[in-house]
């Protein structure tokens, strides 16, 4: 647009914002239609095209000081963007003045992250196959070395691995085709570079594609990883597979297809896209004609982005979306971490105060919404998500390790510290979820800080969740404050094994107290397939609470047909209470049915902002607080099935060394005092902990030969901790027979 235009443009919206200004008293409303045009003002008369001229009309409105609620209603129509919609801090809204984009009353919006396929399909020369030629596709090219990410605005020539016919998800080219009774490859052999088949079974066609990919649910069988294939050997029976993604073994048993290979198209309802000359094929249903058919291709990984600043602690605020259709978005290969897949149709990263509603989001590459660092107060409440890749809503931290810190999504001080809560997801239908990633669900709550361990969590509340790959809810690392009510889940753990309904993982006894109740949970599957015949039903629970979660009331719940337990709890979790739940084999139901999932209003909880315990944890990396004396070297544990690799200090016993952790508390009282670290026979079995507090000074011998073999709080004692009084704990080596640990410190108010 030239500067002259957008001058009489700004011009124009400047006037209609000053008649808005004189007597007005509804917000001020601003219109998108796909008959409109980016030079118009933004009436409903003269309505704008484009979103993103809608956005800056806003923010000229902003600089008025209009001190009203703005609207942006967007008409009915299906509209294909050209890039993602992201939405600064100078986007925001406030309290009195929000702002909300809408799709107009009674009418259908659909934002689309795809592309049509247009073009005349002609028939191959098989006479079963149609093909048209893409020219934005040709020259595709991928380094397999690299992650996908993430692009505003892709650049270069375009390739996809989905493809929606009439929206429905046809089958991209692959081996063995779905249809058959058993539609798996079963590893003989193999590590995480390579699996082994059986002989003759590998063919050489399979090598020669520059996008092909397995499709593996290896190892321990709880989550799948996306492949690319990088060479296979057919006299050895082998598949090489790229640098990315290699999480765990590829183990005898491990199941997978291969897809994106042309000499596998071979089946009405399948495609392949060849990026050498730029083709897409599809093999047609009996008397189907692509010619006269609906296809569309996803393009964009986010359809809206909302992205504050964490390190400059900038945050989108008081932004809303109502009634939108999102479809078609991508999903991305080389995650890395299988557990926390990060694609989502919508990105809401440091924000407050923003939600969607009465939204739907249907065949997409991820999520529905991904809230990632400080994001607090937002909400995600009346939607549907329907043909996810993902699931229905992904929080997280900076992290998305096990126990250590190999694995940072966001770098930096600020990221480190932060992760999303007092989030409201209630009143959702989510439904035929993971479909290309595993390890999702209805709600998946991924790590935060250890520091925030005692903070309030997020309330879950009438849902609906059905068909899932895996979980319903999960949460994991230092989460707590979590409550989850009134929501009927079934039908989850269809693709992998050892989770639940409702999973909690906390991996920290100090998590702010959770609460689940009231939930109709049923049929939890927990397949593992199996090469021989049927698959193997094992390890779905109803709940589980896993990883020593602890402070957690689970009552009123109503269970029936898991594939494990109906309630599991295991490593030593403390403070927990069970009572008052059904649970059954075969087929109960609850007395509560007409306040479960959507229709239902029932609460126990009204606000989960009271919901943290008093104390504290403190990890031996926070300088603020953790002083050292003496030669201290990093050293590491490898933790349960290799899953992680923890990082401490220790100190050996020939040289002097001490380690003191300050003990801050807001509120005076009895305190538990815990250490965290992993015990092993290296470690001195005669160290001094020396305890200050308000009533004196104790002086504890320790034995760090033994304690949680998880590295999990183990109690030192109990002592009153005055706020106005320093207390501290040094552990120190003098006279000891081994190493000390310095891993972290844990104190819990009792009373």
């Amino acid at each position: 647009m030239h500067s002259s235009r957008i001058y009489l443009l700004i011009i124009s919206i400047q006037i209609c914002i000053s008649c808005f200004k004189v007597g007005a008293t509804e917000s001020l409303k601003f219109y998108i239609s796909t008959n409109g045009n980016d030079l118009n003002d933004g009436t409903i008369n003269q309505p704008f095209a484009s979103f993103e001229a809608a956005q800056n009309a806003v923010r000229e409105a902003k600089k008025q000081d209009i001190n009203r609620s703005i609207e942006v209603i967007v008409r009915k129509g299906e509209y294909f963007l050209q890039q993602t919609i992201e939405f600064k801090p100078e986007d925001s809204g406030t309290k009195d003045a929000p702002i909300t984009w809408r799709a107009a009353e009674n009418e259908s919006v659909i934002l689309s992250g795809g592309r049509q396929i247009v073009g005349k399909w002609k028939k191959d020369a098989d006479g079963k196959t149609w093909f048209v030629n893409l020219p934005t596709t040709k020259g595709w090219k991928r380094d397999i070395s690299k992650p996908e990410i993430y692009q505003q605005k892709p650049v270069g020539a375009w390739n996809f691995r989905q493809l929606y016919v009439n929206e429905k998800s046809a089958i991209r080219a692959r081996f063995p085709n779905r249809n058959e009774q058993n539609p798996f490859l079963y590893s003989l052999d193999g590590n995480k570079e390579y699996v082994k088949l059986s002989a003759g079974q590998v063919k050489a066609s399979w090598g020669a594609e520059t996008d092909a990919q397995i499709n593996i649910v290896p190892q321990w069988h709880f989550f799948n990883q996306w492949n690319d294939v990088a060479k296979v050997d057919v006299n050895e029976s082998t598949i090489t597979i790229g640098p990315l993604e290699r999480n765990a073994l590829m183990d005898k048993g491990s199941w997978f297809w291969i897809e994106g290979v042309k000499s596998e198209l071979d089946q009405p309802g399948e495609w392949y896209l060849d990026t050498k000359i730029g083709r897409l094929y599809y093999m047609s249903q009996p008397g189907e004609n692509p010619n006269r058919m609906s296809m569309i291709a996803p393009y964009l990984n986010r359809i809206f982005y909302l992205k504050g600043d964490v390190e400059k602690g900038t945050h989108v605020e008081f932004v809303s979306f109502k009634g939108f259709e999102f479809r078609h978005s991508t999903y991305t290969l080389g995650q890395i971490e299988a557990r926390v897949h990060t694609d989502g149709a919508v990105m809401f990263e440091n924000t407050e105060n923003c939600s969607i509603e009465n939204c739907t989001f249907e065949n997409i590459g991820g999520y529905a919404l991904w809230l990632h660092l400080d994001s607090k107060n937002n909400s995600f409440c009346y939607n549907t998500v329907l043909n996810s890749g993902g699931g229905g809503v992904l929080l997280t931290g900076s992290r998305l390790s096990y126990m250590d810190d190999s694995k940072i999504y966001t770098p930096g001080e600020a990221a480190d510290k932060v992760a999303p809560y007092l989030t409201e997801i209630s009143h959702n239908t989510v439904k035929h979820c993971g479909k290309i990633r595993y390890y999702g669900g209805g709600v998946h709550i991924d790590s935060r800080p250890a520091a925030m361990a005692m903070l309030p969590g997020n309330h879950i509340a009438h849902n609906h969740f059905q068909d899932l790959s895996r979980n319903g809810v999960f949460t994991f690392r230092n989460q707590g404050g979590n409550v989850v009510e009134y929501n009927e889940i079934h039908d989850c753990m269809q693709t992998t094994i050892d989770g639940a309904a409702i999973h909690f993982a906390s991996m920290n006894r100090f998590n702010a107290p959770n609460y689940i109740l009231n939930n109709y949970l049923y049929d939890m599957w927990g397949y593992k397939q199996n090469a021989e015949g049927k698959p193997e039903r094992m390890l779905a629970n109803g709940i589980f609470l896993d990883w020593a979660t602890s402070n957690t009331t689970v009552k009123n719940n109503v269970i029936y047909n898991s594939g494990e337990k109906e309630i599991k709890n295991i490593m030593g979790n403390w403070n927990l209470e069970i009572d008052s739940n059904q649970l059954s084999k075969t087929r109960i139901e609850p007395l509560f049915t007409n306040e479960l999932g959507p229709k239902g209003s029932a609460l126990n909880f009204k606000n989960v902002e009271n919901l943290r315990t008093k104390g504290r944890v403190i990890l031996s990396t926070d300088k603020e607080l953790v002083q050292y004396s003496g030669e201290w070297t990093k050293t590491s544990e490898t933790g349960m099935w290799g899953l992680f690799v923890a990082n401490y200090f220790h100190a050996a016993p020939e040289k002097s060394a001490h380690c003191t952790y300050q003990l801050p508390v807001d509120e005076s009282g009895v305190y538990k005092v815990c250490l965290f670290y992993f015990p092993n026979d290296k470690n001195a079995s005669n160290a001094k902990i020396v305890v200050k507090h308000a009533k004196g000074e104790d002086t504890v011998n320790w034995n760090f030969k033994k304690g949680d073999k998880y590295g999990f709080a183990v109690v030192v004692g109990e002592y009153y901790l005055d706020k106005d009084k320093s207390s501290t704990l040094t552990i120190t080596n003098t006279d000891a027979n081994g190493f000390i640990v310095a891993d972290g410190v844990g104190f819990i108010k009792q009373k």
